[in-house]
C-alpha cells in the first residue's frame, strides 16, 4: 500500500469511528428525549384529569348557587305563597256559598 492509500485508509477509519461515536451519542439523546416525552405525556394526563375535576367542581358551585336562596328571596316567596293561599281560600269560600 502506498502512503496516499494508507492516509486515505486512516482518514476513512477515523471518520467511521466519528460516525459510530455520533451514532451512540444520538441514541443516548433519543433515549433521553423519549423519557422526557413520557414525563410530559404523564404531566398532560394529570393536567387533563385536574381540569375535569375543576370543571366538575365549577358545575357543582353553579348548581349550589342556583339552589341558594337569600333570606329576602325566601321571604318574598313565602309572602307570594301566602297571598296565593288566601286567594284560593276566598275562591273556595265563594264556591261554597
Amino acid at each position: 500500500m502506498t502512503d496516499p492509500e494508507k492516509n486515505l485508509l486512516i482518514d476513512f477509519e477515523f471518520k467511521v469511528k466519528q460516525i459510530i461515536a455520533n451514532h451512540e451519542k444520538l441514541k443516548q439523546e433519543k433515549h433521553q428525549l423519549l423519557g422526557k416525552i413520557g414525563d410530559l405525556e404523564e404531566t398532560i394526563s394529570q393536567a387533563r384529569q385536574d381540569k375535569r375535576l375543576l370543571e366538575q367542581k365549577y358545575e357543582n358551585l353553579k348548581l349550589a348557587k342556583m339552589l341558594f336562596v337569600s333570606e329576602d328571596e325566601n321571604k318574598d316567596a313565602k309572602n307570594r305563597i301566602q297571598k296565593l293561599v288566601r286567594e284560593i281560600d276566598k275562591c273556595i269560600a265563594l264556591l261554597n256559598k
